[in-house]
């Protein structure tokens, strides 16, 4: 076996997490790949198959955590950002986890990881909202309506026809049928329960910029140059201030950099996991 040839992706289940995960000859990092809103660990798998990381020994696991890909959650479950960041706080202490990649929903958990500040490691984060005004208008009236009773039960129970329009060009063509049918596998009562507790979240805080921004983690902030996501001006100023993160763009991607340019984050990756403290 070469340099550049490795075993195919192997698929594990711990602690109620399902993991993909690459398979390094030597590990030398351990890497916890997390999925945005409605995707699955499966969005990371052109990231896991390249070479690049296993040759660095770099064992990356892409998860899918309880509430996720249909995943059942523990009793009493409140589906809060702090109830994940907890969760995944926890994950990663057991898989000795050195950096943790959040896209989209799990970039802002790992932004209130960083801000409770029990996590020791790193923080790739790719495509947060820093507040709701950020968000995608699509994103902000489905809230909405899910507060209402009668109405946000028909708009979800018609949302598979909405979803699968407004990804048509989002997605990689070549996988589009692939990874639309990974944002189906979970039920839209778990959707509502976390788009609700994402917002609730955003409202509390108003601004996270200056969370993430008191932060003594070495955090990354990446952004795809063609991000739908809003990011303002005072929030990338606040961002640039800051002494332990980093903004960095993503050529030629757009929201979905983890399948837009999978290689350029694999290489965000291993620049960050080499990265000297200051």
């Amino acid at each position: 076996m070469t340099a550049t040839q490795h075993p195919p992706l192997r698929r594990r289940e711990q602690s109620g997490w399902a993991i993909i995960e690459n398979a390094p000859d030597t590990v030398r990092h351990r890497v916890l790949l997390l999925p945005g809103l409605f995707c699955t660990a499966e969005f990371y798998t052109a990231m896991l198959a390249d070479p690049a990381l296993a040759d660095a020994g770099v064992l990356a696991m892409a998860a899918d955590p309880p509430g996720f890909a249909g995943r059942p959650v523990p009793p009493g479950f409140d589906y809060s950002m702090e109830r994940y960041a907890a969760m995944v706080e926890d994950f990663a202490a057991q898989e000795a986890v050195g950096l943790i990649v959040g896209h989209s929903y799990f970039a802002n958990v790992g932004i209130e990881i960083a801000a409770r500040g029990r996590y020791p490691g790193r923080l790739l984060l790719l495509s947060p909202s820093f507040s709701r005004d950020d968000e995608e208008h699509d994103l902000i009236s489905l809230d909405e309506a899910g507060h209402v009773p009668v109405l946000g039960t028909l708009v979800w129970l018609g949302i598979d026809p909405t979803l699968k329009k407004g990804m048509r060009d989002r997605l990689p063509s070549d996988r589009f049928t692939e990874l639309f049918a990974q944002m189906k596998r979970n039920p839209h009562a778990a959707n509502r329960h976390l788009v609700a507790g994402f917002f609730d979240h955003l409202r509390r805080h108003g601004e996270l910029a200056s969370r993430l921004a008191g932060t003594d983690n070495v955090v990354w902030v990446g952004r795809g140059d063609r991000d739908e996501v809003g990011f303002t001006a005072q929030e990338q100023a606040t961002i640039e201030a800051a002494p332990h993160v980093t903004l960095k763009t993503i050529p030629g991607a757009a929201h979905f950099s983890i399948t837009d340019e999978p290689h350029e984050v694999d290489e965000l990756i291993l620049e960050l996991l080499t990265l000297h403290p200051a």
